[in-house]
């Protein structure tokens, strides 16, 4: 028999007007998100936050060989990267996502077995082993009459989250 371990995750997005939104998940407080990289300057876009995933995956894929390996890990920080091209057919692409660790252990055989985790995670680590997949997307489209127009505006003038779903339809908004 063979073992297959499932994780969920899950993540709620409310549009605030323009390309501003709220990041929501279960196990995090809400972020301001921005749909566009030069829009709205101190909020998280979507891009950004792919590079912080993978940045984010690497350390934790790093530090879950480095453990099973013994190597005691002093010191960890890194930077990354991703170029995106928009292409001449109009859809974007990246060309590179590179991450720089900067790693410090106690021994120079650490320091080998380190080298040998890191030359090993680009293909067991996300973004290599989970976006091999297409999206699918299934939308719910409803119509909303004034009504529900004016409620949704006092919601957004109080701040009241919207987006808490009951089944498949936003919670107290059923046309």
């Amino acid at each position: 028999m063979t073992y297959v371990a499932i994780t969920e995750f899950e993540t709620r997005l409310q549009w605030k007007r323009e390309y501003g939104a709220r990041l929501s998940g279960d196990r995090a407080p809400a972020i301001p998100l921005a749909g566009q990289p030069d829009e709205l300057e101190g909020q998280w876009n979507p891009e950004t936050l792919l590079v912080g995933a993978v940045e984010g995956r690497t350390l934790v894929a790093f530090l879950e060989q480095a453990r099973s390996l013994g190597v005691e890990v002093l010191f960890y920080q890194s930077s990354a990267v991703a170029r995106r091209v928009d292409g001449p057919d109009g859809l974007p692409h990246y060309t590179d996502l590179i991450v720089r660790p900067h790693v410090a252990v106690r021994t120079e055989d650490d320091a080998a077995l380190v080298r040998r985790v890191f030359e090993a995670l680009p293909e067991r680590c996300f973004p290599s082993s989970v976006l091999r997949i297409t999206p699918r997307i299934e939308p719910i489209i409803d119509t909303w009459d004034e009504q529900h127009e004016e409620a949704l505006e006092e919601d957004l003038l109080h701040e009241q989250p919207w987006c808490r779903l009951r089944g498949e339809r936003a919670a107290g908004y059923e046309p």
